[in-house]
């Protein structure tokens, strides 16, 4: 025996489980602009063509939310990890618009399959554990979305085709799920039935998915965009394009990592709250600015605006259903809907009068959504945990 406790071992798991998903899609969305220039897309056109990953991820919520109660989340965390590591590499072998809607739906739908079980893994192991350890999860999480942007860029300076990237990528993914497969062992499956086809929030789990929703506004906006401004708007170097996702995800992998101290602080509603302004407020900067330092550190403050919400809000939901991966799933359909909003309203906004205004137009969206009082984010008593 190596004196390790199973809930630690767990914990240890559901942490590579979480490294390996936020090393795929991050790994896509950095060479987003090469994928522009190599099937010569127009910016409304990349936007429906982003809009496919989110229209996979909304699929994948779908039949995750129906099957959690029935398969666990360990199934489907290995079923989607398995699924999304073999699309990766297929996005930059995509000849025509067409092939690549259908591999970002597949990618999509892979990658919230597997969102969805580890997130419901790790309601577990926080409740084995007592305390809020979620906000670290989502922070290693964010560690590999970092490490996604900043490889991303690196082989874009060297020159690094688009397939043999992700195909990379895609074997690091597959060495971490090896070793996380045995000690995803939370047993959550509470019933051999499947649940409700859609399962959509109601009573406390819709606010809590309008909130989800802002933040995924926020997040998916960076992402999917912030390559393009820094390209077409700011006109740096292709070794730099990267820059704005780094900033974002950097900053977001300091609160995520740091985060469960200043939510027992603050409390969760307020910290939801203040982080909606910094994020409204980084986006009407990136709208206005045309230094790439402040850019940057406008993008660094989306991230760290955004950064808690999420994990916060798929905490509270987790903990407030009968089967976690039901509640996550339940949440995530309409929190990630802004991952398949977002994209084409973007694009068709950046034809028609500029991306700059698109970005003010998300910091108005995310503000109205966050700007306000959320009693349903704070714990119960009895999830209450001493700092």
């Amino acid at each position: 025996m190596d004196g390790v406790t199973p809930a630690r071992r767990s914990r240890r798991a559901v942490t590579l489980a979480f490294l390996a998903n936020g090393l795929a899609v991050p790994s896509l969305l950095v060479r987003v602009p090469d994928v522009r220039d190599l099937l010569a897309l127009r910016e409304a056109t990349l936007g429906l063509a982003l809009a496919g990953l989110a229209v996979g991820v909304v699929l994948g919520l779908v039949a995750s939310g129906s099957l959690a109660g029935g398969q666990g989340s360990r199934r489907l965390t290995l079923v989607g990890a398995v699924a999304m590591l073999a699309l990766l590499p297929l996005a930059g072998l995509a000849p025509s618009l067409p092939a690549l809607v259908a591999v970002l739906v597949g990618l999509g739908a892979a990658s919230a399959t597997m969102d969805v079980g580890m997130n419901a893994q790790g309601v577990g192991v926080e409740a084995a554990y007592g305390r809020s350890i979620m906000l670290g999860f989502h922070g290693v999480w964010s560690v590999g979305a970092l490490l996604a942007a900043l490889a991303g860029s690196a082989a874009m300076a060297a020159g690094v085709g688009v397939t043999a990237h992700l195909a990379g990528v895609a074997v690091a993914i597959a060495a971490l799920v090896a070793v996380a497969a045995p000690g995803l062992d939370v047993v959550d499956r509470v019933g051999l039935e499947p649940g409700p086809r859609l399962a959509l929030p109601r009573g406390p789990l819709l606010p809590l998915a309008l909130v989800g929703l802002a933040a995924g506004l926020g997040e998916s906006t960076g992402n999917d965009w912030s390559g393009i401004h820094l390209a077409d708007e700011l006109a740096v170097a292709p070794g730099r394009v990267g820059w704005g996702l780094v900033a974002l995800t950097g900053a977001m992998t300091v609160v995520r990592l740091s985060g469960d101290r200043l939510v027992r602080r603050a409390g969760p509603a307020r910290v939801v709250a203040v982080g909606g302004g910094l994020a409204a407020a980084g986006y009407l900067t990136v709208a206005l600015s045309t230094s790439l330092p402040l850019t940057l550190a406008a993008f660094a403050a989306v991230g760290a605006g955004v950064g808690v919400t999420i994990p916060l809000v798929f905490a509270a939901a987790g903990a407030r259903a009968s089967s976690p991966g039901a509640g996550v799933a339940a949440v995530a359909t309409v929190g990630y809907a802004a991952f398949v909003i977002g994209p084409p309203a973007v694009g068709v906004i950046a034809d028609l009068v500029g991306l700059r205004v698109a970005f003010a137009l998300v910091a108005l969206v995310i503000a109205a959504l966050t700007l306000c009082r959320h009693p349903e984010l704070a714990p119960r008593s009895s999830e209450r945990a001493p700092a």
